[in-house]
């Protein structure tokens, strides 16, 4: 599930050497100037609100986690890495989940 995405101007990440758009019809053409959203599975979508549909980007290859990280400082805020982490919800506890 994803949890958290960050907004970039597209001509940012048109840097990336391997970069292919994907588009849907009817939609109109992306600008350098439009921003688009990378989320933490390093997927590019036109929208956080609707992220199944609008998919720009997704292939997903090691150069382009590094380009991302390296290029684009691409990270997790470390407010919300929490969420990240195994059992960050819950734990459990004799068979019962308490909240932590």
């Amino acid at each position: 599930m994803r949890k958290y995405c960050r907004a970039y101007h597209l001509k940012d990440l048109r840097q990336f050497s391997a970069w292919e758009e994907k588009g849907e019809e009817n939609e109109p053409e992306l600008t350098d100037d439009d921003i688009v959203y990378l989320w933490d599975d390093f997927t590019v979508v036109r929208s956080p609100v609707i992220p199944d549909k609008g998919l720009i980007f997704g292939e997903i290859t090691p150069q382009w986690q590094e380009f991302c990280k390296e290029t684009l400082k691409f990270e997790i805020p470390e407010d919300l890495r929490y969420a990240y982490e195994p059992n960050s919800a819950s734990k459990e506890v004799s068979g019962e989940k308490a909240s932590v």
